[in-house]
């Protein structure tokens, strides 16, 4: 049997989200979930974590690219779109202190909301295996984290390469040109803990589909493997792009096609410890 982490991107960033986040842990269908501590909402949804807290690996979703930085310093007002963080960092154009200093308030914010240090780090979109980035997170990780046994998510699947015909294949494929080997490389020269392989990317648009897709994610992923998720409650305002997306995720993983579907991969949702 193997024993995966099941986990949700974005806690935090809406109460939808995070709503329907703490709904799944609560009937154990997750055992991870990363965490916005940038936003808004951040410290008051903090609170709704306390009862379960222990039941589940809670994860700083490391953000460069949606709202505000909660430092002031040269990152801006507002964070820069994602293709301009991937071509500044690919032209060596970061300001390396600014990240810095950046990933410590998240942290700091993250204790803050928690009371103890996260359980791993990962990227909102992927951002913690971009150059300079990665250097960046694996600095903090030796200084603030790696005492405390923390793991790091790696996003590397070298196996996209050969799914041609897998929703979402493009912005896979990008995902992994994107740094994925690099940092991988990177986590294992550096003797950090991170997870086996990695699943979870498709084409939002085709969420209807989810249950289909999952079971792709179940088929490919490997023993101590994390697969990512996007629940959200049903959510109208239009203040989130892929809310219908996440409202289908939620629907499917709540329900017993979920639990057959793990039964028939001969999958089991745990921790990564």
């Amino acid at each position: 049997m193997k024993r995966i982490i099941l986990c949700a991107d974005d806690y935090g960033q809406n109460t939808a989200i995070s709503q329907a986040i703490i709904d799944l842990i609560k009937k154990n269908r997750l055992s991870a979930t990363s965490c916005m501590t940038t936003s808004y909402y951040w410290l008051s949804h903090a609170k709704w974590l306390e009862s379960v807290k222990d039941q589940v690996d809670l994860g700083l979703h490391f953000n460069l690219t949606e709202g505000k930085p909660l430092t002031t310093s040269n990152l801006g007002s507002d964070f820069k779109s994602l293709s301009e963080l991937i071509l500044n960092a690919y032209l060596g154009k970061l300001d390396k202190e600014s990240i810095q200093i950046e990933l410590n308030a998240q942290i700091d914010q993250f204790e803050s909301g928690i009371g103890r240090l996260p359980d791993y780090i990962d990227g909102h979109q992927h951002i913690q295996q971009l150059p300079i980035i990665r250097d960046i997170v694996c600095t903090v990780y030796d200084k603030r984290l790696r005492q405390a046994g923390a793991y790091i998510r790696s996003v590397y699947d070298p196996g996209v390469f050969g799914r041609f015909q897998s929703s979402g294949y493009i912005k896979a494929l990008i995902i992994q040109l994107c740094g994925a080997r690099a940092f991988k490389k990177a986590l294992d020269r550096q003797n950090i803990p991170h997870n086996s392989t990695f699943a979870g990317v498709y084409d939002f648009n085709q969420a209807k589909n989810y249950a289909r897709i999952f079971s792709g994610f179940l088929q490919q992923i490997e023993d101590k493997g994390i697969v990512m998720c996007h629940p959200g409650l049903s959510n109208d305002s239009g203040e989130d792009a892929i809310a219908q997306s996440r409202y289908l995720e939620f629907q499917f993983l709540q329900s017993e096609e979920f639990d057959k579907i793990c039964a028939k991969f001969a999958v089991k949702i745990g921790r990564f410890k």
